[in-house]
């Protein structure tokens, strides 16, 4: 019986490319986004994995347009379930309530980020190979920017077109070497039971994404350079 990986894999579209693109998150409006994201797998000679959930967007004919024109590697849509996020952030707890969706779309994402290690870890596997940069963004986000791929081995850059450096890092688009982002999304795993319970995480409502001040939190007490690039 094919489980759930073989069933997700896309081995026909393996290659010799260096890095990786992982698209996480809804697929609102991608397809108006598609020969983007083909000029920006091109540029940085990536793979691509995409990770999303179920919604009312995501139906054959738009699955099939990204398969054809972008090509992945792997394809995986999740229905989500809050046990999902239980081993990260522990149980539902008062941060949930008081927090309610804001908590819940954290949840879900930071999830996501830390199941897209462990499917980069069995891709690699499978092709014997190891990946020198690694990318995360959004499936509805798109810039202009220019990426440097000469980067720092310890350092990670995110996007900080808008949003309060002081405060906040972005989980929309941000890249670094293998290992240090590799050591990045495993501080969420570290930090996340005791963030939910640190007033210190608790964001000023309407002005500042959860989700984002959780990423700080987790670069600060995890000692991970962070770099700002527009």
């Amino acid at each position: 019986m094919e489980n759930v990986f073989d069933k997700n894999l896309l081995n026909k579209n393996f290659n010799d490319n260096k890095n990786v693109l992982l698209l996480i998150g809804n697929l609102r409006t991608v397809h108006y986004l598609l020969k983007y994201h083909k000029k920006f797998l091109d540029h940085t000679k990536a793979d691509l994995i995409i990770s999303t959930w179920i919604d009312d967007e995501c139906d054959n004919e738009l699955i099939e347009s990204i398969k054809t024109t972008l090509k992945p590697i792997y394809f995986e849509i999740e229905e989500f379930n809050f046990n999902l996020t239980s081993n990260i952030f522990g149980n539902l707890n008062k941060f949930d309530l008081i927090f309610g969706k804001a908590s819940l779309s954290t949840r879900s994402q930071i999830y996501k980020f830390v199941r897209s290690v462990e499917l980069i870890k069995k891709l690699e596997k499978l092709q014997e190979k190891k990946y020198e940069v690694i990318f995360k963004s959004r499936p509805d986000l798109f810039f202009l920017s220019k990426i440097n791929l000469n980067i720092p081995e310890k350092e990670i850059f995110f996007e900080n077109t808008f949003g309060d450096w002081t405060k906040d890092r972005s989980d929309r688009f941000f890249y670094a070497k293998r290992d240090i982002f590799f050591q990045f999304i495993n501080s969420f795993k570290e930090n996340a039971k005791k963030a939910w319970d640190e007033k210190s995480m608790y964001p000023v409502l309407n002005l500042i994404p959860l989700q984002e001040q959780f990423v700080k939190y987790c670069c600060d007490k995890s000692n991970i350079t962070a770099k700002p690039f527009l």
